[in-house]
């Protein structure tokens, strides 16, 4: 890795993610981001690089995506020297168990930028002699010995070894580093995001029969949170059910319940309310219900670790959840 000590880090440092389509490149980002998408458009000066900035709203971290590197009939050559330009680190993400990485180790050899090699697929080669042996292989491709960390991507959402990404990285873009570390809780959710979606679903079927809706709707959600404290390590007890409710805004849950309320009157009109009205409560509880797990984890994330977001930070992740979760229910 180049020293880089004594280099200023510039407000947005770009982390150029240089890698073969299928490498994990993506995956990599909603680790590392806790986002479920990824992607904000083109990088300029190039034609098929994209950037993924992080926050979206106000970029504290910018990944640059080079696109197509080994694929027939493409020439990278330009955004190659693009990204040159605007990065600052390279993280060449590569898989173990591909052994063909000529695009990427011609680059490396050339290149001046800090190097963080990123080897993934651990899991599909989990014989630690074979890991060697990929290893020494790009240390010869590339001529020279780089650090480097080893990710397990067993599952989408799921990555393991990112902590020592993290460490590396630390060591030539502090900046960068630490506002990824500020991503723990979006990781974290990205890995309950089933549970929450699983609960919501059921909220939102559960409320298509006329009142039924609301002895089950809240049971549902109570549930959900049980299941979320469970898995967050918290004991949920009702002193801390006060703190979540006042974290979360008295208003916003009176909002709620009255919201729920008038979906269960709509349901009882004659036709209408049994099928247009039916289908709306379902997706409204979903959405709610989707929306109050996503606050509330990030709430139960922060007791675990001795520092409970406040509640703006509460209600504006209850507000995107929602908004995020009626696009997708409607």
């Amino acid at each position: 890795m180049t020293d880089t000590k004594g280099a200023v880090e510039p407000a947005v440092p770009v982390l150029w993610l240089l890698g073969k389509t299928g490498a994990g490149k993506t995956s990599l980002v909603r680790a590392l981001t806790g986002a479920g998408e990824v992607g904000n458009g083109f990088a300029p000066g190039t034609q098929d690089a994209t950037v993924h900035d992080f926050p979206a709203a106000a970029p504290a971290v910018r990944f640059l995506d080079t696109r197509g590197l080994g694929e027939a009939g493409h020439e990278a050559s330009g955004d190659v020297a693009a990204a040159q330009r605007m990065a600052q680190a390279i993280l060449a993400v590569v898989r173990l168990d591909d052994p063909v990485q000529a695009p990427v180790t011609d680059i490396l050899r050339r290149t001046k930028l800090p190097v963080l090699l990123v080897l993934t697929g651990a899991d599909l080669v989990p014989d630690p002699q074979a890991q060697l042996r990929a290893r020494a292989h790009l240390t010869g491709l590339i001529g020279r010995e780089l650090p480097s960390v080893t990710l397990a991507m067993p599952r989408e959402g799921l990555v393991t070894g990112l902590e020592d990404l993290l460490d590396a990285l630390d060591s030539f873009l502090p900046r960068a580093a630490a506002a990824l570390r500020r991503a723990d809780e979006a990781r974290a959710f990205q890995r309950m995001r089933k549970t929450v979606v699983r609960y919501a679903a059921l909220a939102g079927a559960t409320d298509v029969v006329p009142i039924a809706g609301l002895a089950t709707v809240p049971a549902t959600q109570a549930a959900m949170l049980k299941a979320l404290a469970q898995a967050h390590g918290v004991d949920l007890t009702p002193t801390r059910m006060g703190l979540l409710a006042s974290a979360l805004g008295i208003g916003s849950l009176a909002r709620m319940g009255a919201a729920l309320l008038a979906r269960q009157g709509a349901k009882l009109l004659p036709v209408a309310g049994q099928t247009v009205g039916a289908a709306a409560a379902a997706g409204a509880s979903f959405a709610t219900t989707y929306a109050l797990g996503r606050a509330a984890s990030a709430w139960l994330y922060g007791v675990a670790h001795g520092a409970e977001p406040d509640s703006a930070t509460l209600r504006s992740l209850y507000d995107q959840a929602l908004k995020g979760a009626r696009n997708d229910a409607w």
